[in-house]
C-alpha cells in the first residue's frame, strides 16, 4: 500500500481493510503506522547489488547499479524517501534501515578489506552512501537533464570518487 500512496496518505484503517483484519489487530502487532512502515522497508537487496564483488571494483559496482537500477525498484532509497513524504516518523524508519541494511554492510567491507585504516570506516561508509544516494536523487528527481549526460563519463567520475572514499585515500 505504501508503494501506491505516500506514508501520510495511508491510514491504519486503510491497511486493516486491505489486509482483511481489524484496525485493532494491526495496532496489536505493529503498535502504529510508523512501526508498520518500518517493517516494509528492506534495503538488503540494494546492499547486495551495490556492494558485491571485489573491493577494488566497489566504486564501479555501486555507481553502475545506481545509474542503471529501475526507477521503481522496491529497494531504491530515493523511492522509499519519496513514499515517506518527508514525515518525521517515516524518515526515522528509513534512516534506521539505511543504517542497518546499507551502512553496516559497507562498514564491514571497509574494515576487513580497505587498504587504509583511516579515516574511520563509519565516516567513509557515510560519505560513500551520501555520494550514491545523492547521485540517485539527481538521476531520479533532481536534474531533468540527467539522461543527457554520457553514462560512461558519469560512471568513470563517480566510481573513482566512491572508490577513493572507501579506500581511504579521498
Amino acid at each position: 500500500m505504501f508503494s501506491q500512496r505516500s506514508f501520510s496518505q495511508v491510514t491504519i484503517k486503510d491497511i486493516a481493510e486491505e489486509a482483511g483484519v481489524s484496525s485493532a489487530l494491526v495496532i496489536k502487532y505493529f503498535i502504529n503506522k510508523e512501526c508498520l512502515f518500518g517493517q516494509t522497508i528492506d534495503f538488503e537487496e540494494s546492499a547486495r547489488r551495490l556492494f558485491s564483488g571485489e573491493f577494488s571494483e566497489l566504486g564501479y559496482t555501486a555507481v553502475y547499479e545506481t545509474l542503471t537500477a529501475p526507477a521503481d525498484a522496491p529497494y531504491s532509497t530515493v523511492r522509499t524517501l519519496v513514499i515517506g513524504s518527508g514525515d518525521e516518523n517515516s524518515l526515522k524508519s528509513v534512516g534506521k534501515k539505511i543504517q542497518e541494511d546499507l551502512k553496516e554492510v559497507l562498514v564491514d567491507r571497509i574494515e576487513s578489506e580497505a587498504p587504509q585504516p583511516n579515516p574511520h570506516p563509519q565516516i567513509r561508509a557515510q560519505a560513500a552512501l551520501s555520494l550514491i544516494i545523492g547521485l540517485s536523487m539527481m538521476r531520479r528527481v533532481g536534474d531533468p537533464n540527467f539522461r543527457d549526460y554520457p553514462r560512461k563519463q558519469l560512471l568513470d567520475y563517480y566510481a573513482g570518487l566512491f572508490q577513493q572514499i572507501v579506500d581511504g585515500v579521498a
